[in-house]
C-alpha cells in the first residue's frame, strides 16, 4: 500500500461525491423518506473509510491524466531546493503545513476533551440520586437490561441537554430547568440511547479523521451530516413508528427549542445535545418522525446502496495519476524531443535518476527534469541512481 499524491486526490474526490450526494438527500425530504436514515448512514460510513485509508494496492490500475493536469501535478511535487538533504517543492510545503495544522488540531481537540471535563467537576451539581432523574434512569437501564453507570449532573448557564463522556456517561441537564415528567422521560431516554449506540465513539473517530484533513472543507460538511444522521437514528429508536409517541416527542424537542437561546459553554465534538445547532435540521427530523410510518423505497435503497459500494470499490480499483515519460523512454528507446511547457523530453541515452532520500525519486535526462516518481519500476534497468552529492552532471 502506498499514500501518495495521487491516492490522497482520490480519496478526496470520492470523499467528495459521497458528501455531495449525502447533501442533496438531506434538501430533499422525498428523497430523505425514501431512502431513510440507514442508507444516508452509508454515506457517512463509505465516506469516513474512504478518508481513513488514503491508498492504493498492488491490483489498483492506474489511469493517466491528461498531460496539462499532469503538468499541474509535476509542478507540485519538483524540488525547487534543498533544505539540507531534504528537497523542497510545493507539495512538501503542503505536507509540512498539512502535518503542522494535524499535530495543532489534536492537541486543541484533547485540550478540549479536558476543558469541559474540568468545568463539569467544577460548576456541576449532582442529580443522579434526585427524583425523578433516578427512577428515569433506573427504568430504561432496566427496559433495555443495560447497566446503570449513568450520572445526571446540573450545569448553570447551559442551554440544552446533553452527554458527556463515552465510557463514564454524564448526561448534562441546565441547573435551574423545570421539566414535567414526560419531558424529563423523553430527554434523558434520548441522551441515554446515544450512550447505548456508541453514538459518542463514533462522533469522535469521525471529528478524529476532520481533524487529520482539517483543510478540506468537505470535512467541515462530513461533521454536520454526520450529527443529523446520529440524530436522526435516535429518533427512530424512540419512537418506533408509533404516532403517538412520535408527536409527544416531538412536542418535547420543539418545546424545548423555543426557550433556547445561549450558546452551549462546551464544545460540540465531546457532546450530543437533545437539539441540532439549526432550527432546518429539527424540521427535517420531524419531517422523518411524522412519516416513518411509510417504508422506504426498498429496490431503490438497495440500487442506490449498490452505486455506493461500487463507488467506493472502484475508488481503489481505479486510480488518476500524473502522465509518465513515454514507454520509449521507460524502455531505453530512442525518440525525438517532445515540447510539454518549459519542460523537454529528450532522448534516453543520458537520462539518470536522484535519490531523493525519502523515497522518491527525480527523473532527468541531461540536465531536463521529467517528473519525481515512487518507484523505479518499469523505467530501464541501467538508468544510473545518483544522490545529490554524487551527480556526475552537476555544473561544477
Amino acid at each position: 500500500m502506498r499514500l501518495t499524491l495521487a491516492t490522497t486526490y482520490m480519496a478526496i474526490f470520492t470523499a467528495g461525491i459521497f458528501l455531495s450526494l449525502l447533501t442533496f438527500c438531506l434538501i430533499n425530504k422525498n428523497l430523505l423518506i425514501r431512502f431513510g436514515y440507514k442508507l444516508l448512514g452509508l454515506f457517512i460510513l463509505f465516506t469516513f473509510l474512504r478518508f481513513t485509508f488514503p491508498v492504493d494496492f498492488p491490483f489498483t490500475e492506474t489511469i493517466v491524466l491528461p498531460r496539462d493536469i499532469s503538468y499541474i501535478i509535476l509542478r507540485l511535487r519538483h524540488r525547487l531546493f534543498y533544505l539540507g538533504q531534504q528537497p523542497v517543492s510545493i507539495w512538501f510545503i503542503f505536507e509540512c503545513i498539512w502535518l503542522i495544522g494535524a499535530i495543532i488540531s489534536i492537541l486543541w481537540f484533547f485540550i478540549s476533551y479536558f476543558r469541559d471535563n474540568y468545568r463539569i467537576v467544577l460548576y456541576g451539581k449532582e442529580l443522579t440520586n434526585a427524583s425523578p432523574y433516578k427512577e428515569i434512569v433506573a427504568d430504561i437501564c432496566k427496559d433495555q437490561n443495560r447497566r446503570n453507570n449513568f450520572r445526571v449532573i446540573g450545569i448553570p448557564n447551559l442551554n440544552i441537554p446533553m452527554i458527556f463522556g463515552v465510557f463514564k456517561p454524564r448526561i448534562l441537564l441546565p441547573e435551574n430547568i423545570e421539566l414535567s415528567y414526560d419531558e424529563a422521560y423523553y430527554i434523558i431516554r434520548h441522551e441515554m440511547t446515544h450512550h447505548f449506540h456508541h453514538d459518542l465513539l463514533l462522533k469522535s473517530l469521525i471529528k478524529f479523521i476532520t481533524l487529520i484533513y482539517w483543510w478540506n472543507p468537505f470535512c467541515i460538511l462530513l461533521n454536520k451530516q454526520a450529527d443529523v444522521i446520529i440524530e436522526m437514528h435516535v429518533d427512530d429508536s424512540l419512537v418506533h413508528s408509533d404516532t403517538e409517541i412520535a408527536f409527544a416527542y416531538m412536542q418535547c424537542l420543539t418545546d424545548y427549542a423555543s426557550k433556547t437561546t445561549e450558546k452551549s459553554m462546551f464544545s460540540h465534538t465531546f457532546t450530543l445535545g437533545l437539539l441540532p445547532k439549526e432550527k432546518s435540521d429539527l424540521r427535517k427530523r420531524c419531517y422523518l418522525m411524522l412519516n416513518n410510518q411509510r417504508k422506504s423505497d426498498k429496490s431503490l435503497s438497495v440500487l442506490i446502496g449498490l452505486i455506493v459500494l461500487g463507488i467506493y470499490i472502484s475508488s481503489y480499483l481505479f486510480i488518476f495519476e500524473g502522465f509518465r515519460p513515454p514507454e520509449e523512454i521507460n524502455m531505453g528507446q530512442p525518440m525525438l524531443s517532445d515540447n510539454w511547457g518549459d519542460i523537454q523530453i529528450l532522448n534516453n541515452s543520458d537520462s539518470y535518476f536522484i535519490d531523493n532520500g525519502d523515497g522518491t525519486y527525480d527523473l532527468y535526462s541531461g540536465d531536463m527534469f521529467l517528473e519525481t516518481t515512487d518507484s523505479m519500476e518499469g523505467y530501464y534497468p541501467g538508468t544510473p541512481v545518483y544522490t545529490p552529492e554524487n551527480n556526475p552532471h552537476n555544473t561544477p
